[in-house]
């Protein structure tokens, strides 16, 4: 599926001249132009490097070409029809694009688990991050909207691999606090969303959009283990239960009776309290499976 802002068309340039000018064949044809006529023999680029060519035609440097180009930047890009493959914009990773989500505005039609979405599309790992895999491989990760309740507000982002294959991780500062989140499964990563570490604030209002973390493509064990569909609610049913109760054990104010969280409680308690919160439901060590007494299998 190709972005809906996608747009073609056809071009012409000079194929001798030093610097590339791309001319939309709609606006070929102007008064100045000399290439489409016979007027090409008297330009400095075709003296400069003469070609055999009918003296009333075309310039035998101009070149026709297909190209594609985004119908919702304000400068157009040309980019050559058969490289399109090469960009988000003909696959399914346009909808993680910062214009097509500037411009669309696509709604979240997800569920949600007592007020926090929970997109039935995507898959969940246990540490509470998320993947979406498109039909052609292409993976996007972020954090849920449970962990981004969680942190509240995040004051820096920083990632720990920008590339290559590894467990895509990201430290993020929350209180003076360095929180580090990984995906528990190895992904080839291409890109990381960088705009975060201007605009953090992304991670708590749009975590399954803007606010997505990693991009890259998925290997054979990049899906193992993670969540989806009615065994995602399940978990996340749960772990708002094992939260709450663990909440109104250690401190009053942040957990809700029989409902969500307060936001941003990680900042809100002792450093002690904080780390030993992360590390039960978001670190690697919570992707562990229990056994029958609720603890954690090595």
């Amino acid at each position: 599926m190709a972005c809906p802002f996608l747009r073609e068309t056809s071009v012409k340039f000079c194929h001798a001249a030093p610097v590339r000018k791309l001319i939309p064949l709609a606006q070929a044809g102007r008064a100045e132009e000399k290439c489409s006529s016979g007027a090409y023999q008297s330009c400095r680029v075709f003296q400069s490097r003469p070609a055999a060519g009918a003296a009333s035609g075309t310039c035998p440097h101009l070149v026709e070409s297909l190209m594609q180009y985004c119908g919702a930047a304000s400068v157009s890009r040309y980019v050559p029809y058969s490289e399109s493959v090469l960009s988000r914009c003909g696959k399914d990773g346009f909808r993680y694009c910062e214009l097509y989500l500037a411009m669309a505005h696509p709604g979240l039609d997800a569920d949600d688990v007592d007020g926090l979405p929970l997109p039935a599309w995507l898959r969940y790992s246990a540490n509470h991050m998320w993947l979406d895999v498109a039909e052609d491989g292409t993976c996007h990760a972020g954090i849920d909207s449970f962990l981004s309740r969680a942190i509240g507000g995040v004051e820096g982002i920083s990632y720990v691999w920008t590339g290559g294959d590894h467990r895509p991780a990201a430290v993020l500062t929350v209180g003076g606090v360095d929180f580090e989140v990984v995906f528990p499964n190895p992904l080839r990563i291409v890109a990381c969303n960088l705009y975060l570490r201007a605009n953090p604030h992304r991670l708590n209002s749009q975590p399954y959009t803007s606010g997505w973390l990693f991009e890259g493509t998925a290997l054979d064990e990049t899906t193992r283990g993670l969540l989806r569909g009615p065994g995602a609610r399940t978990w996340m049913e749960n772990d708002l239960k094992r939260i709450n109760q663990l909440l109104q054990e250690c401190t009053a104010g942040l957990a809700a009776d029989g409902g969500v969280f307060a936001p941003g409680l990680i900042a809100h308690l002792p450093r002690e309290q904080a780390v030993a919160l992360f590390h039960e439901f978001f670190s690697l060590w919570s992707v562990l499976p229990r056994d029958a007494g609720g603890r954690r299998e090595p």
